[in-house]
């Protein structure tokens, strides 16, 4: 998971992988979950969620938030990211059953990881918000599938 090729705006906005993964090993009480995202057996990416304490403060604790999602960048555009998302339903419901819903927020300008999340059958809520770099926007969905 280290050595995915990720752009210098994705580190900017999400941070490095390095340091998402050193988040979940540094995790004791299951409230942060590092997923590999595979394509034919080898790791292109690779996403954190986060509840509870370690949820974002406009999250919801009990929901499952979706934090620093990386494809690598020889895989972008295949489909894969929104694979990966479709797939998050059923582990929160196996995993955290007591999420009842997975949230996100996107940068406003980021219109390819807002059609992925889209996709994947995330709603966009409309809301706006100044955020640490830009403008962000939150979109949610059922861990059941409606938002």
């Amino acid at each position: 998971m280290l050595g995915l090729a990720v752009t210098s705006q994705q580190i900017e906005f999400a941070g490095t992988v390095e340091r998402s993964v050193e988040s979940c090993k540094a995790n004791q009480d299951n409230q942060i979950a590092g997923l590999a995202i595979f394509e034919n057996q080898t790791v292109v990416g690779f996403l954190v969620l986060k509840r509870g304490a370690s949820a974002p403060s406009w999250a919801n604790p009990t929901s499952a938030t979706v934090s620093a999602m990386r494809i690598d960048l020889s895989c972008q555009g295949k489909g894969i990211g929104s694979a990966a998302l479709r797939a998050l339903s059923p582990w929160v419901a196996e995993n955290w059953p007591e999420s009842p819903l997975l949230t996100l927020s996107v940068d406003e300008e980021n219109q390819s990881a807002r059609s992925a999340y889209a996709k994947a059958g995330f709603v966009d809520h409309g809301i706006r918000e100044q955020g640490r770099i830009g403008w962000v926007r939150f979109m949610s969905k059922s861990v059941g599938g409606c938002a």
